[in-house]
């Protein structure tokens, strides 16, 4: 940060007005043996000269330093800072000039320092040679290697603060460089300058980040530099402003790296990757504009990120607390080396701004206040960053403890009790009646007994106190009474030995499952392995939670048809001479089952029913394809419940496609309705969604067409991730899965339904969502394409033991990119086999309207690909491309001499749906 003004408030002020390498050959070359010689030294030099951006991040452990700033009152020695420096165990700092004191007084440590050189010093050194010798003479080379300068940073912020020293910075780091090179200094020594955010426009989301144009050529230049020399790219980011000038748009939680569910993550929609947190958003964009650049062996260094702890009336969110819980969570961020959802391999290190408040720093309040310390030497906070090393001594959390939030409900306290008492092996013993900690009984204090039990048991690593966001870390011991919680100093009279079982217990009880055997227990459906990560969801259901395995993790209702079953009030049975042709056992209405009686007609033209209350009439919309629809009586409407599963007609069967976008901004309401009229005008058997959101989901359970489908997603695990896939059969369903690829970092898996179309017939259906294109300006370059086909072929190899498989979905298939699909012999692409010649683009933006002010891009993205034993393809049609009547949108279309407002039509998604019919083989 730049001591002679007030860059802070400047970068503030810039975010709102912006939401070769030669190879010297030698003239002659005596034999040949000398060649070879000489072109193995230089491919030995080539390849050393353009590292890897992974293999530099391998070299180093990413590491948290501290700025340290001296505008402060009676500001410590330089030997005395050394000592306290050395008591918090900082390893890394950054000061803004190059006091010979302090870099005196840090020699023979191992504290690692970048130095500065000052932005009114720029002109000087720039404009000479010698004058740059000099600065390195006196400050690097006269310190170095008894005090370890890792890095000078040349100015502070200078193109977007003093925009008119631009033209002085590449000169005077080429200089300052030149002067490294003949002290043989420029190995161990690297050359950079720290910029502002503000330097990149448009930074979210990320993959449409960019640098500021004007200012292209410097940073080109820069970057050249910074590649050649392998030397990062320092960037100040500061979530804390981005939050200020995006309040209603950017969350607190986002901006303080606090626990998010999945509908509250950030997504790029270019890349579908998944933000949960603005500083590695920041990050991304960074890179992403390096590589609008052709840069991508350059890596980011953070010289400055904070948060203030106190503001004036203008800054609200200036507090101890919110600069506690942001410094704490970014230091424990770095630690845990999770990378960016770009570059998950790199793990950028980080500068905290900063080490003291600077009292004596200008208005605002902030200004002051960004200190960990005082000038004293005592803390502003006491950090919480437990299990993230011996990195500053401030931090007390060596004695922590995990207990239950406050204001969390007590079902969700009560799903996470239970995980941790089975199958996070939590001791939950002393919370069982008569013991020492079942009083008071309520389910918050049960749940932080058992949240602590299984923080102490993982050593207090991190993540193991989080419970899907209903737990915090505490310095204060929870212990009471006899009650002495796991990692207490305090001493029990007694010893805890694990239990199997507990009773109910009022309000709060830990339901146990046996422990023996949890180690590897998994999900019954799916496979996945239970992790400390993981908390379960339950349905939404009036009966009682049971205690065992299944219900913990998989609570879907399987597919019951022809199962006796009670209502809350009243027990009605199918009657044993009910005809099935329309695939009904039994109705259930709100209040009790409906009793069908044996004189109801049956067949196809079937328009009453007759139970043993009423004659029901059977509306206009009902369709006979193998369901109902709904039945409609003269007083309510009967809804048929999930629990029934009629049988199917095998004559023809119809599996839709189809990825309904998860943008909500753009009338999701009303596109999702016009959606569910295709699906009642097709009215297809099995139906496999892509981008399901929450809200979408929603949508659709409210629907009239809804309740004749069984769901391969509950309503409550529904609202566990952002965005998914999602199956529905009106047949009987035998079982419902899903697989994660083994190589996604979008979260991408195979989502598999298997039905019983008739004895001896079985059918697999499944759907995924292949990892996405990545594209970004301004070359739009494609990415994933070999996880995208690695994906395929792992599908493929998964379904190719059934007989009868049809596997669709958004494939994101580039056939010039990804080459042909890789499908065994006997497989075959449906819309190649039925329409050759065709070209079966599901994304279009010629013929798709609405997505007209796009740039053109014209993809078979969708497919059905298709193995049967028992059953041959009918057809396949491509259905959605009718914009929805009456309906337009506003979209803003920039081109390079100006900015159109196109009034543009709305259709269901941006994708086409496929829809394909199948019918037995006549054997």
């Amino acid at each position: 940060m730049t001591k002679t003004m007030n860059p802070k408030s400047q970068e503030c002020e810039d975010m709102k007005n912006q939401v070769e390498l030669k190879l010297i050959f030698p003239n002659s070359i005596i034999t040949l043996l000398s060649l070879l010689l000489l072109t193995f030294l230089l491919s030995t030099t080539l390849s050393s000269s353009i590292p890897d951006i992974k293999d530099q991040q391998e070299r180093e452990e990413p590491y948290v330093g501290v700025n340290v700033g001296t505008d402060v009152s009676n500001f410590l020695s330089p030997a005395d800072l050394v000592a306290f420096l050395q008591l918090q165990k900082i390893t890394h700092v950054r000061l803004f000039d190059a006091d010979g004191e302090i870099l005196n007084a840090l020699k023979k440590t191992k504290i690692r320092v970048i130095i500065s050189v000052p932005n009114n010093q720029l002109l000087a050194i720039g404009a000479s040679n010698a004058t740059a010798a000099t600065w390195i003479g006196r400050n690097v080379a006269a310190h170095y290697p008894e005090t370890l300068i890792i890095a000078v940073a040349v100015g502070d912020e200078v193109l977007t603060t003093v925009p008119s020293s631009a033209p002085l910075l590449l000169p005077a780091i080429e200089s300052l460089y030149s002067a490294l090179v003949a002290s043989n200094l420029h190995n161990q020594i690297k050359i950079s300058t720290p910029h502002a955010a503000s330097l990149i426009l448009d930074p979210f989301p990320p993959s449409q980040a960019y640098f500021n144009q004007t200012l292209v050529p410097v940073i080109q230049d820069l970057l050249r530099f910074l590649s050649r020399t392998q030397s990062p790219l320092m960037m100040n980011l500061y979530p804390y402003y981005v939050f200020m000038q995006n309040k209603g748009v950017v969350p607190l939680d986002n901006s303080l790296f606090k626990p998010l569910t999945p509908s509250k993550e950030m997504v790029d929609p270019n890349t579908l990757l998944h933000y949960t947190n603005v500083f590695d958003a920041m990050i991304d964009s960074v890179y992403f504009s390096m590589k609008n650049l052709n840069i991508s062996d350059v890596l980011v260094l953070v010289t400055e990120s904070g948060w203030p702890s106190r503001g004036d009336s203008k800054e609200p969110y200036a507090t101890v607390d919110n600069a506690d819980t942001y410094n704490s969570n970014l230091i424990k961020h770095v630690f845990d080396r999770s990378g960016t959802p770009f570059h998950p391999e790199i793990t950028s290190s980080v500068y905290l701004y900063e080490l003291f408040n600077e009292d004596l720093r200008s208005s605002p309040v902030s200004e002051a206040n960004w200190g960990l310390f005082y000038g004293n030497s005592t803390p502003v906070y006491l950090l919480h960053v437990s299990g993230s090393g011996t990195f500053l001594a401030n931090d007390t959390t060596n004695q922590t403890y995990c207990i239950a939030m406050d204001g969390v409900d007590g079902k969700t306290l009560q799903t996470a009790l239970d995980w941790a008492c089975g199958p996070g092996r939590a001791n939950c013993s002393e919370i069982q009646p008569g013991e020492s900690c079942y009083q008071p009984n309520n389910v918050k204090n049960h749940a932080s007994y058992a949240f602590d039990s299984y923080y102490q048991k993982e050593g207090r690593s991190g993540g193991s106190c989080d419970f899907k966001g209903v737990a915090m870390i505490t310095t204060t011991d929870p212990s009471h009474g006899s009650c002495v919680f796991a990692g207490s100093k305090k001493v029990s009279n007694k010893s805890s030995t694990a239990v199997n079982a507990t009773h109910a217990s009022g309000a709060g009880t830990a339901r146990f499952i046996n422990i023996r055997g949890t180690r590897n227990m998994a999900c019954d459906i799916c496979g996945t392995r239970a992790s400390a990560s993981f908390i379960p969801s339950l349905d939404d259901d009036d009966e009682e939670l049971d205690s065992s395995v299944g219900s913990v993790f998989f609570p879907l209702k399987r597919c019951t048809s022809g199962v006796k079953r009670k209502s809350s009030e009243d027990q009605g049975l199918a009657d044993e001479d009910f005809l099935d042709s329309g695939g009904f056992r039994g109705m259930k209405s709100a209040s009790k089952a409906v009793v069908v009686e044996d004189e109801s007609p049956s067949g196809a033209d079937l328009r009453t029913l007759k139970t043993s209350e009423s004659t029901v009439d059977l509306t206009d919309d009902f369709l006979d394809s193998g369901g109902f629809r709904g039945i409609k009586s003269r007083n309510k409407a009967v809804v048929i419940s999930d629990e029934v599963c009629p049988a199917a007609d095998i004559g023809t069967l119809k599996i839709l496609s189809y990825n309904v976008w998860f943008r909500e901004d753009l009338e999701l309401q009303k596109r999702m309705e016009a959606l569910g009229d295709l699906i009642q005008l097709h009215s297809p058997d099995l139906i496999c969604f892509q981008e399901v959101t929450p809200n979408i989901y929603n949508i659709f359970e409210k629907s009239r067409w809804w309740n004749v489908y069984e769901c391969s997603v509950s309503s409550k695990k529904a609202f566990t991730r952002p965005y998914f896939c999602m199956q529905l059969s009106k047949m009987p369903v035998k079982s419902f899965s899903c697989k994660p690829f083994s190589n996604s970092v979008m979260g991408r898996e195979l989502c598999v339904t298997e039905v019983q179309v008739q004895d001896q017939m079985p059918l697999v259906v499944a759907t995924s969502h292949l990892e996405s294109p990545c594209p970004g300006p301004p070359k739009w370059d494609q990415m994933y394409s070999k996880e995208r086909v690695a994906q395929a072929k792992e599908a493929v190899n998964f379904l190719k033991t059934n007989p009868n498989v049809i596997f669709c979905g958004d494939m994101n298939w580039d056939d010039k990119l990804d080459g042909q699909f890789p499908f065994p012999d006997g497989w075959t692409d449906a819309w190649a086999q039925l329409r050759p010649g065709d070209s079966g683009w599901t994304y279009d933006t010629k013929s798709n309207e609405m997505l007209s002010g796009n740039r053109t891009l014209q993809k078979r993205l969708d497919r059905f690909i298709c193995s049967l034993r028992d059953f041959k393809i009918n057809g396949i049609d491509m259905i959605g491309k009718e914009a929805i009547p009456g309906l337009s949108y506003c979209k803003e279309k920039k081109t390079k001499k100006e900015v159109k407002n196109l009034i543009l039509p709305v259709l269901p998604s941006d994708h086409y749906g496929l829809l394909l019919t199948i019918c037995a083989q006549q054997h």
